[in-house]
């Protein structure tokens, strides 16, 4: 098992394709602490005027701030994981190996563990970029200056608040979790598009039956990311590995039956 998870990585390493992925990472997180610095305005109320709106605001955005990227980085994690089975001809059966892989559930786990590790590398390079920045904008934030000329002090909401912590380690927890689903995923269905509709429908379906931004207190830059911040359950991802692992076993399967009913060159059966 060490040395197919030790394989996994170094595949992971020298993969030239992924090698942009942390650094789009950090730019989206960049992009969107602008953004996550008036989302209250944009999701909830876009005038509050009371002081109870505007504290309202404060926390809402400084919540924000801290997560930016992380909803980026799960989705990112997922289609990592995705990448790793879908590219693997010993998993999806194409192109059909001349031996049938052995333990396949040993190398969906090798891979689950190396996806998840390239979940935590993401929101590790996304918070040490956007954090200080982060705190900064919250320091600076509209909500305390305009208060404060109002002789009204708006104490500083910091990663340490008990408010904002356990939402922005919920987040990055999600990363390597969503990582794990996206390797179920790709094992249940074998294609691209089948994964890419999976995670999509019921995304865009959320995001339509609510108009709660938080969904369950986490903030997001646009609609179409909020769903990435849905962070999943340690069950859903093991749900999901063990489904994508019975369906590359019986996919496997069919595909060496395949070739030993085909014949052989001379009509001879294989």
């Amino acid at each position: 098992m060490r040395a197919l998870l030790r394989q996994e990585l170094v595949g992971l390493v020298r993969c030239r394709t992924l090698w942009p992925v942390p650094a789009l990472v950090v730019f989206a997180g960049l992009v969107m602490l602008s953004f996550n610095a008036d989302a209250y305005m944009f999701y909830v109320y876009y005038d509050p005027q009371t002081v109870d709106e505007q504290l309202d605001a404060y926390h809402f955005d400084v919540t924000a701030l801290h997560t930016s990227g992380l909803e980026w980085a799960q989705l990112a994690a997922l289609a990592v994981g995705a990448f790793l089975v879908l590219r693997d001809g010993r998993l999806t059966g194409r192109p059909a190996p001349s031996v049938p892989p052995t333990g396949p559930g040993q190398l969906l786990l090798a891979k689950a563990g190396a996806a998840a590790l390239c979940g935590v590398l993401l929101v590790a390079v996304d918070l040490a970029v956007v954090l200080p920045l982060a705190a900064e904008q919250a320091a600076e934030h509209w909500v305390r200056q305009d208060l404060g000329s109002a002789g009204i002090v708006v104490p500083e909401r910091t990663l340490t608040d008990g408010s904002v912590w356990p939402v922005a380690l919920r987040a990055a927890v999600g990363a390597p979790l969503f990582a794990v689903i996206g390797i179920g995923l790709a094992a249940l269905f074998g294609r691209w598009w089948a994964v890419t509709v999976t995670v999509l429908v019921p995304a865009c379906g959320a995001l339509y039956v609510t108009a709660d931004p938080f969904f369950g207190a986490l903030t997001a830059p646009n609609r179409l990311a909020l769903a990435a911040t849905l962070a999943p359950s340690l069950g859903a991802a093991v749900l999901a590995l063990l489904l994508g692992y019975g369906a590359t076993r019986w996919r496997l399967a069919r595909a060496a039956a395949g070739r030993q009913a085909r014949p052989s060159l001379d009509g001879s059966p294989r």
